[in-house]
């Protein structure tokens, strides 16, 4: 008697049935539950924990937010990449946001019209975005195409905003598009969570660059300036004994003073900290002459004295120390002799971060004639010190009064370089900025008369309100290069980026050799100390464009193109001669 199964068409019918329902099942249970699991190294997919708290921030996004997007159209490859990651990273926003954010894609040139797309694109100008060209070489001839590589944004029914995706006027068909749109993808999540960060603030706190001390010309901090003002009010403030100078500051920028505080001045910073005001202090503890460098190549750096040192900071929990940091890690130097031209200048240290939201992932901090800074009042537990900034483990210190001269160069085959620390690094790791944390003790206790502590006029304080204090050991760290220009008869003035090299130097796959992290040093800090957490790790996030290699692809072009079509074919050849022989295998033995 046979054992085979008999299959049933009624049987197989209620399998399939039960298949269906179990699906149909599956999927209702599981839409009561979200989950996103991003598998790339770099979390390319993935937004950080301070973009997702903003976007489900109800209370502060009181409104629809939307986006009109004008890249769109007929889009070079490169540039049409930039426009798809646009798309999936708005849309990863919105899975967090709902339809609180809403956006869509305009093509600048998508009527008949000419007369109608020339309107549209003088209105995208007067909004504020500008136009990139791009030369792009097709069949022997250059041709130029003009696209609008920005969005504007309404909320709560108008246009308040917009984002220029990359500043670029021009593109060169000899340039390097591939990495302006890398560039652009990686910075794609810090333009749109900035620019919903910036509209949906109901009101800026104040940051405020200190005059009066010979300190830093605006001209010389315009680039920390332009990021701050998008975010924060910026003012310049001098104190002039002024008690309430400082009353409507939340932060306070004293860039690089030259001359000393005076005592009257130095109370009224004293008692705005002692208030939960917040202080970025960047000060050169060694005056350095450098048109005495320039012209003669050589000066000496002298201990500056500005009446701050020795009680101020060093009561709140530091010491500036007069000495200058050598660094075998450094910045270039132009130095107008022949046959030298762009050298490494030891007295430029490229400073290594430690791990802090503030410098996670940043790019080497360019500083200039750096000295050290120390921690000390190690028993006064009120106040957390944390150092965020140090040379590397092959620098070492000279002591003021110090020589500063080109000779420290190794210029020609005989020169002999300095002795840099070779031994343990952290006997070589000398600190340059610190972050002071916590509920500070006033120099100034003990040495004010009892009338005026007894003034109803004024009420001072000893002990401060919990915040937070910066202290860098250098100036240039915050300062921006200016260059004079004559222009028709008229001196004009423009500054470099605090992240680009103003020499201007170059790999020789033609990228930057230099680039720093400065600005966004400085912002971030400003960010940490005013509570705003909403921009720090995504200034820091970096996605790896895993690209091919152009020369590799050139070489090895052709041998791909025979491996893709003769493999596949040779497969199927095996594969007929193999059924071949077993069909014949078969039928020999039946």
């Amino acid at each position: 008697m046979s054992n085979k199964r008999v299959n049933s068409p009624k049987r197989d019918l209620i399998n399939y049935i039960g298949i269906v329902a179990i699906i149909i099942l599956a999927n209702y249970i599981l839409s009561f539950f979200s989950g996103r699991f991003d598998l790339t190294e770099d979390k390319r997919h993935s937004l950080s924990e301070n973009t997702i708290a903003l976007l489900q921030d109800e209370e502060r996004i009181e409104d629809r937010i939307f986006l009109k997007i004008y890249l769109e159209g007929d889009l070079p490859a490169d540039i049409m990449k930039i426009r798809n990651s646009l798309e999936e990273k708005l849309e990863e926003f919105i899975v967090y946001a709902g339809d609180k954010l809403q956006y869509e894609f305009i093509d600048p040139n998508g009527e008949d019209d000419p007369a109608y797309n020339l309107e549209v694109q003088k209105n995208i100008y007067t909004e504020g975005i500008i136009p990139c060209d791009i030369q792009i070489i097709s069949s022997g001839q250059t041709e130029t195409r003009t696209i609008w590589p920005g969005a504007t944004i309404e909320y709560k029914g108008k246009t308040v905003d917009q984002i220029q995706f990359f500043n670029k006027q021009i593109v060169f068909a000899n340039e390097d598009i591939r990495g302006l749109a890398d560039r652009t993808i990686n910075n794609l999540e810090y333009l749109l969570i900035s620019a919903i960060r910036r509209v949906s603030a109901s009101s800026k706190q104040t940051v405020a660059f200190l005059q009066g001390q010979d300190e830093l010309a605006p001209l010389q901090t315009a680039d920390v300036r332009k990021g701050l003002d998008r975010y924060y009010l910026v003012e310049d403030v001098e104190i002039g004994g002024k008690l309430d100078a400082l009353d409507a500051v939340d932060a306070l920028i004293i860039a690089e003073p030259r001359k000393a505080f005076t005592e009257k001045d130095k109370f009224v910073i004293d008692q705005f900290i002692m208030n939960g005001g917040k202080v970025l202090w960047f000060v050169d503890p060694i005056d350095i002459n450098r048109d005495s460098l320039r012209f003669t190549g050589a000066t000496m750096g002298l201990a500056a004295n500005l009446n701050i040192e020795k009680d101020m900071l060093y009561k709140y929990g530091a010491r500036l120390n007069p000495d200058l940091i050598i660094d075998e890690d450094c910045g270039p130097i132009f130095i107008p002799l022949p046959e030298v031209g762009y050298v490494d200048w030891y007295f430029a240290p490229l400073l290594k971060r430690t791990d802090h939201p503030i410098t996670n992932n940043l790019d080497p901090i360019k500083a200039e004639y750096v000295s050290s800074v120390e921690i000390v009042n190690k028993e006064d537990t009120d106040v957390t010190k944390t150092v965020l900034l140090h040379s590397s483990a092959n620098s070492q210190i000279f002591k003021a009064p110090a020589r500063v001269n080109y000779g420290i160069i190794p210029i020609g085959p005989d020169a002999v370089k300095p002795k840099f620390n070779k031994g343990k690094p952290e006997d070589a790791q000398f600190p340059v900025a610190i972050m002071l944390e916590g509920r500070f003790s006033s120099p100034f206790e003990n040495r004010l008369n009892d009338a005026f502590l007894e003034s109803q006029d004024f009420v001072t304080k000893f002990k401060s309100d919990s915040t937070k204090m910066l202290i860098v050991s250098d100036g240039d760290i915050i300062r921006n290069e200016v260059q004079q220009n004559m222009v028709v008869g008229k001196v004009q003035y423009t500054w470099y980026p605090l992240d680009e090299d103003p020499f201007g130097l170059m790999n020789p796959n033609n990228t930057p050799k230099y680039v720093y992290g400065n600005k966004d040093f400085v912002l971030n800090s400003i960010d940490y100390m005013l509570d705003d957490f909403s921009l720090i790790d995504v200034r820091a996030k970096t996605i790896t464009m895993r690209v091919l290699d152009s020369q590799k692809v050139n070489e090895s072009k052709t041998f791909w193109k025979v491996l893709n079509i003769g493999l596949p074919l040779f497969l199927v050849l095996c594969l007929a001669i193999f059924q071949l022989l077993m069909r014949r295998v078969n039928y020999t033995k039946n």
